[in-house]
């Protein structure tokens, strides 16, 4: 049975109590899931919304009878929620899609059309792949000229400070990830936007790293488009895609003639993964509870605001979170964390952590944490810009350390102990609490 969410803050077990994979066990003790950076796990809400639906509801839209008018009625109420969950005016505003890096093609390929030879697009070298591969690839289409933001390799932020030398008047698409999904850096989207759209560019903004962490609002950050991936934030794997309307209306989209022109279907030209969204629609529904148990919305707030509460106290959960484990982790021998790493920039990152461990390979550490029960990611996470910047490239990479809401200072505790134990090294002085 679920524990019930109640006021007074974070309550971090009875979170994670309607997590039900994070009951998992490895040789008897509990698996520590950090490996939410490529992906989270689910809520029960979700899981039951999915199979609820494919019990009850299966069918196509547009149809006269009840199931058919139960998946529309399903497929309206969750692009309403998304649009509330990323603070869009409006519902058609939302595009659904296989994933974001699908969608970032479909969009890349459609905004190719009104290019030039010597256009210059802009993308940085700290975003994933997903929101430079495929602004890259239409520039070589039509003869445009890729401009890039440097990082700053001691810190692993974006070099801001020589944005107008790199933002001008050939400037027509800016792409900017809000957090880097490799080393955790939340980037000052604001004076890229404002940069940008003084030089009427659009700006595309990659979230799908910040989604999971904190608020979003595409209305206040002024972004043309933004993309973000659901299975990020404890649902399915989907892809979204939130667009200026007038911009979606005027781009010409990859379709289906059926498809007509109509908003959203213009941009969905296929039939959508309805019990993906019935999950996704669980997600929310999870969300939801979240704010109004710890955030500082009332049972009788609307959708919006309360899923704006679940994600700032979120936000606020993950950054006491962070800061004893970046100092935690600093003790350990041998250990380098590449990006912001001091506990008192806190704010200016999600708690997605870069390391490397002198003497052992990513790929011997990630092994050595899996032995340990620990789920944690190496490689280059699909950042070869920021890898290349940091020098890590031929060194095969990073250990990324993902943590979400329903992690805890124990699960940290476990992380420091197993990786100082691989170095040989001791957990003296290395004390972690629950709050």
């Amino acid at each position: 049975m679920t524990t019930p969410i109640t006021r007074s803050g974070i309550d971090v077990a009875a979170v994670r109590d309607h997590f039900p994979s994070l009951a998992r066990e490895l040789n008897g003790g509990p698996i520590v899931f950090m490996d939410g950076a490529a992906g989270s796990q689910v809520p029960r809400q979700t899981i039951d919304a999915m199979a609820t639906y494919l019990r009850d509801h299966n069918a196509n839209r547009g149809g006269p009878f009840a199931t058919s008018r139960e998946t529309d009625s399903m497929v309206s109420d969750v692009r309403q929620a998304t649009a509330d969950f990323l603070g869009a005016h409006l519902a058609e505003e939302v595009i659904f899609g296989p994933n974001m890096t699908t969608l970032t093609f479909g969009l890349s390929r459609a905004i190719a059309r009104d290019l030039r030879p010597g256009d210059e697009i802009v993308v940085t070298e700290l975003d994933h792949d997903a929101n430079v591969a495929p602004w890259v690839a239409i520039a070589e289409e039509r003869d445009a000229v890729v401009r890039r933001i440097a990082v700053n390799p001691d810190d692993g932020t974006l070099a801001l400070d020589r944005l107008e030398s790199i933002i001008g008047e050939r400037t027509r698409v800016v792409a900017v990830g809000l957090a880097s999904n490799a080393v955790g850096t939340l980037n000052e989207i604001g004076r890229v936007v404002e940069t940008a759209h003084a030089y009427g560019a659009l700006v595309f903004v990659d979230a799908v790293h910040a989604a999971p962490h904190l608020p979003i609002d595409v209305v206040a950050m002024g972004a043309d488009f933004l993309a973000c991936s659901p299975y990020k934030f404890f649902a399915p794997h989907l892809g979204v895609l939130y667009g200026r309307r007038e911009l979606l209306e005027r781009l010409p989209a990859y379709r289906t003639r059926p498809a007509g022109e109509a908003l959203p279907g213009k941009w969905e030209p296929g039939s959508l993964p309805h019990e993906l969204l019935a999950g996704l629609l669980g997600t929310f529904e999870y969300l939801e509870q979240l704010g109004r148990a710890y955030g500082d919305a009332e049972r009788t707030a609307d959708r919006r605001s309360a899923l704006r509460a679940a994600m700032t106290a979120i936000r606020s959960y993950e950054r006491d979170l962070t800061g004893p484990m970046l100092e935690a982790l600093a003790g350990v021998p041998g250990i380098t964390i590449h990006g912001i790493a001091d506990p008192r920039r806190a704010d200016e990152r999600v708690p997605t952590v870069a390391i490397s461990l002198r003497g052992h390979s990513p790929e011997a550490v990630a092994r050595h944490l899996a032995g340990d029960g620990i789920n944690a990611w190496n490689g280059t996470m699909y950042a070869p810009d920021l890898m290349r910047a940091l020098g890590l490239e031929d060194a095969g990479g990073v250990v990324r350390i993902g943590l979400l809401h329903y992690n805890t200072t124990h699960e940290v505790a476990r992380l420091v102990a197993s990786l100082s134990t691989l170095a040989e090294g001791s957990t003296a002085g290395i004390t972690l609490s629950d709050p």
